[in-house]
């Protein structure tokens, strides 16, 4: 069972944390020869950066092997670790796949020998040297694997304000994969990562559950551990960070240049795995999917749709079939809708277009949400065009927030807008940011 709970700020290590994690998207990290120089603003891609970094307390670990071990034992690279554990039932087989993700897309961008990705368990109980090995054979991972005596490893967590509770079983009790004798124990945790740089300080923070990228699946080794909840959690994850995010704040940490999203590009969701996603959406959202791929009215009908979402906020793209930079970021919002979608409504709108070419692009390209057709002078009750593509953000109370004039080059950057305009996300301190937690 999944109960909302807070980072809880409970050592030294953690109480520092709260008070240095405090992001605003107006600043740029770093001068212009300082980490992050010429990278993308505050914040970051999905984690929030420890502004005066933490260094940990040294904690003796054991890894898969039995080998003592440290997380500090790792300095001259970067590490990124979460926790997690081997009987976890609702989130850990996702954050395994995802932190596997993370070791490809590492390679791809010819960084994985400066990168430790890890696992710490929260449930030292349990997890053995020899029970990591098995999990290790039987989901194909090659994630490095912590455990550690109780009382260190509940040091640890306790230091990073991270929620370890053993709770009772609820039934039907599970099976324990290894043991195939029926589980006793189960744990609480919170979710999330945490990034190490080469000297090994805490530098940033990572709340939520891990995402598998759109388009990609989560391996039926890892998806067979997920109980029903789980099961929901994959398709709908709380605050969700993915494979490509956490490469793009490492890269940030890093002080590279390279952009992630040229190195981890992903398709689109299919047809079907966005009506996964987006199944179970509110009624007025539920209505646009509905209407996935159409070309509706005139602008007037646009109007009154915009204006029949009111208590939502609105994505809307201007587009045309004949422009070739609306053509490449198609699939950006095709990927971002699915995500989004039962929380902000998209719309589109064809400008300046033939209703033939539209109708041809719309069907071998899917998104989740219709789109209207008109001219560009036409949407000046709504908002100016300058160009096409544009993009519009509205308030939920129907007020236009921001317009965003050109394509989007990267998943990242749409994405990140979508949080900002629409969700309102501009300002976040982790140690008052809800996170979900999981129970094993």
């Amino acid at each position: 069972m999944l109960r909302r709970v807070r980072w809880v700020a409970t050592g030294a290590a953690a109480a520092m944390v709260l008070v240095a994690i405090i992001v605003t998207l107006s600043t740029h990290r770093g001068g212009p020869s300082g980490p992050g120089a010429g990278m993308v603003p505050a914040p970051l891609a999905v984690g929030s950066a420890v502004a005066k970094p933490v260094t940990l307390p040294r904690t003796q670990l054991i890894d898969e092997r039995g080998k003592p071990t440290t997380l500090a034992s790792f300095k001259g690279k970067w590490v990124v670790f979460a926790p997690s554990m081997t009987l976890c039932h609702e989130t850990c087989p996702m954050t395994t796949g995802a932190l596997m993700e993370l070791e490809g897309q590492l390679r791809k961008a010819g960084i994985a020998s400066d990168v430790v990705v890890a696992e710490v368990t929260v449930d030292p109980w349990r997890d053995s040297p020899a029970r990591l090995r098995a999990y290790k054979r039987m989901t194909g991972t090659k994630l490095t694997m912590l455990t550690g005596k109780v009382a260190p490893v509940l040091h640890l967590w306790n230091e990073l304000g991270v929620l370890v509770e053993r709770v009772p079983l609820e039934e039907p009790t599970p099976i324990d994969w290894y043991t195939h004798k029926p589980e006793t124990l189960n744990i609480v945790h919170s979710d999330g990562l945490f990034v190490l740089d080469p000297s090994g300080r805490l530098r940033i923070v990572i709340g939520g559950m891990p995402q598998i990228e759109p388009g990609h699946r989560l391996a039926a080794s890892l998806r067979s551990l997920l109980d029903p909840e789980g099961v929901h959690n994959l398709h709908h994850p709380e605050e969700p960070w993915t494979a490509s995010e956490v490469l793009d704040d490492v890269l940030w940490g890093m002080g590279r240049e390279v952009p992630a999203s040229s190195l981890a590009k992903t398709s689109p969701p299919s047809r079907q795995l966005a009506e996964q996603e987006l199944s179970g959406s509110p009624g007025a959202l539920a209505s646009l999917h509905s209407q996935a791929g159409r070309l509706l009215g005139s602008t007037e009908a646009l109007e009154h749709r915009i204006a029949s979402l009111k208590g939502y906020p609105i994505v809307l793209n201007v587009w045309a079939s004949w422009c070739v930079p609306c053509r490449a970021e198609f699939p950006l919002f095709a990927s971002a809708s699915a995500a989004f979608g039962r929380q902000v409504a998209f719309l589109g709108f064809d400008s300046n277009d033939q209703a033939s070419g539209a109708r041809a692009f719309l069907a071998k390209h899917h998104v989740s949400y219709p789109s209207y057709q008109g001219s560009s002078t036409s949407l000046s009750p709504i908002a100016t065009i300058e160009g096409t593509p544009t993009t519009i953000y509205i308030g939920a109370n129907g007020k236009v927030l921001h317009a965003h004039i050109g394509s989007y080059e990267t998943q990242t950057t749409l994405d990140s807008n979508i949080e900002r305009y629409a969700l309102g996300r501009h300002a976040v301190v982790i140690g008052h940011k809800t996170q979900r937690t999981s129970a094993g």
